[in-house]
């Protein structure tokens, strides 16, 4: 009798105890969330790591929003490793929730880590297409596609920003570059033009312009005066002098953007491609002027 009686004795002591403990981690978990909302990060930093701490030294893993908590609170503090290491480990638990990929593809883009934060964003997007934050998730994702040259994948996400886009200048110039690597030119040229509405000194729409004539006047130059060279008939003739309306108009579009782009920032490329362009429009002066910016 007296042992049945020690442990129910010990039985109550755990209860209450489990029960103090309980009691303690929701307060402490409000107190959070509280200090979180109100922009107390520290505050709710301290509150998450003490949960973790009475959890982990009782040789158990913290429930899921506590890592999430401490490692959004550590992420506003930009304490990026603290935030890693309580995002990661809220993930190893198998926990899932849109603010723990959100927040983990901030903190990779805080690091550099381009990889990880693509990730993160295709996470979120997989298992939470009706999340809060899927707008700004497929826009930054749509931009990590284009900084790692992913051109398929964003061509396949295009269409879910491609309304909001419309009016984003940096989406646009994305979505030009995507084109120019597969070679879309009408594509592109509607882009450019849409892009120069918006911000007239763009420097992706203009240098698909510059170069998109003057590969146009050059290739046609040197195919046309190779043929003359090699044929010197006056039907090949006329046929060159008949090219030639058509080289030197393109030379003089492909001169005006590179001048506008030199303008924005005098570059040795830029300089170069003007030199070659004034060299063909037989303007020896400013050719020798814009070879030499380009040393």
């Amino acid at each position: 009798m007296k042992i049945s009686k020690i442990i129910q004795g010990l039985i109550i002591v755990l209860i209450i105890q489990a029960c103090a403990s309980s009691v303690n981690t929701t307060k402490l978990s409000e107190d959070g969330n509280t200090a979180y909302n109100a922009g107390n990060y520290e505050t709710a930093l301290i509150a998450w790591e003490q949960i973790i701490e009475n959890s982990e030294s009782k040789g158990k893993k913290a429930k899921g929003p506590a890592y999430v908590g401490a490692g959004k609170s550590a992420l506003k503090l930009e304490q990026n490793d603290k935030a890693i290491k309580y995002l990661e480990t809220a993930r190893e638990i198998s926990y899932s929730s849109p603010e723990m990929y959100e927040s983990l593809a901030i903190v990779y883009k805080n690091i550099d880590n381009l990889s990880k934060e693509i990730s993160a964003l295709e996470t979120y997007r997989k298992f939470y297409p009706q999340g809060e934050k899927i707008s700004a998730i497929n826009t930054r994702l749509f931009e990590t596609y284009i900084e790692s040259e992913n051109w398929d994948l964003a061509v396949k996400l295009w269409p879910e920003i491609e309304t909001l886009a419309q009016s984003n200048v940096n989406l646009l110039g994305g979505y030009l570059l995507v084109n120019i690597s597969m070679q879309n030119k009408n594509t592109c040229d509607k882009l450019a033009s849409q892009i120069l509405k918006l911000d007239k000194n763009n420097i992706i729409a203009l240098e698909y312009l510059a170069n998109k004539y003057y590969e146009m006047a050059e290739n046609l130059y040197i195919t046309e005066m190779k043929a003359y060279k090699e044929n010197r008939t006056n039907k090949q003739y006329a046929r060159l002098l008949k090219a030639l309306d058509e080289v030197y108009p393109n030379f003089r579009k492909s001169r005006d953007y590179y001048l506008r782009l030199y303008k924005i920032e005098p570059k040795k490329d830029y300089a170069n491609y003007l030199g070659n362009i004034f060299t063909r429009l037989d303007d020896k002066e400013k050719a020798d002027f814009y070879y030499k910016k380009a040393k």
